[in-house]
């Protein structure tokens, strides 16, 4: 499967706007829900996220990088933009990327993350709605503070802060989380 540019992109900047509901509802249980709905419009659109995408088969390893970097671009300016117009959850953007200083716990977080999203994506067996699924995966990981790569990027773009090495390293976490994870779960 090729890799789609605006694909890509447009799951950045999904990802981005969970960010920003999640920090408009002050966090918790509601903003984590809230978030969910990023989450389950790539999935619903079929836009392409690095997390939920993987470890997927269908996709080589430069096609992988570029998702990437357009998802981080796109959330990045996303977060951006949205720290212009909506000043009032910059400061707790930088709480939350003011988090990912040690790299051992960005690894460590990224991983169970990458578990989360692997979990979230996947499709179920069955007939079985995705929704379940995508909620239960979102709010896991963002009620536990396991980094997200590509909402790492969009609370930096709001928050106008994080460490340049976080986003590679959380990204890497976050593929070693979800190929363990399917690895456990093969048969």
């Amino acid at each position: 499967m090729k890799t789609s540019f605006r694909r890509s992109a447009a799951a950045g900047i999904l990802i981005c706007m969970g960010c920003i509901v999640n920090l408009k509802a002050g966090g918790g249980i509601p903003g984590a829900v809230l978030f969910s709905a990023g989450l389950w419009f790539v999935v619903n659109f079929d836009a392409e996220l690095f997390t939920g995408r993987v470890t997927r088969n269908d996709y080589d390893l430069p096609q992988k990088a570029v998702m990437l970097v357009m998802n981080v671009l796109a959330a990045g300016l996303c977060g951006f933009l949205a720290s212009v117009f909506l000043p009032e959850i910059r400061e707790a953007a930088g709480k939350i990327t003011a988090g990912y200083a040690d790299p051992v716990k960005v690894l460590w977080q990224s991983v169970m993350c990458g578990i989360c999203m692997y979990l979230a994506t996947t499709p179920p067996k069955g007939d079985g709605s995705r929704l379940p699924f995508v909620v239960y995966g979102v709010v896991l990981f963002i009620l536990s503070g396991y980094g997200h790569s590509i909402a790492l990027a969009g609370y930096a773009g709001i928050g106008r802060s994080v460490a340049w090495w976080v986003l590679p390293l959380a990204a890497v976490g976050n593929g070693l989380g979800s190929y363990g994870m399917k690895w456990l779960l093969s048969k």
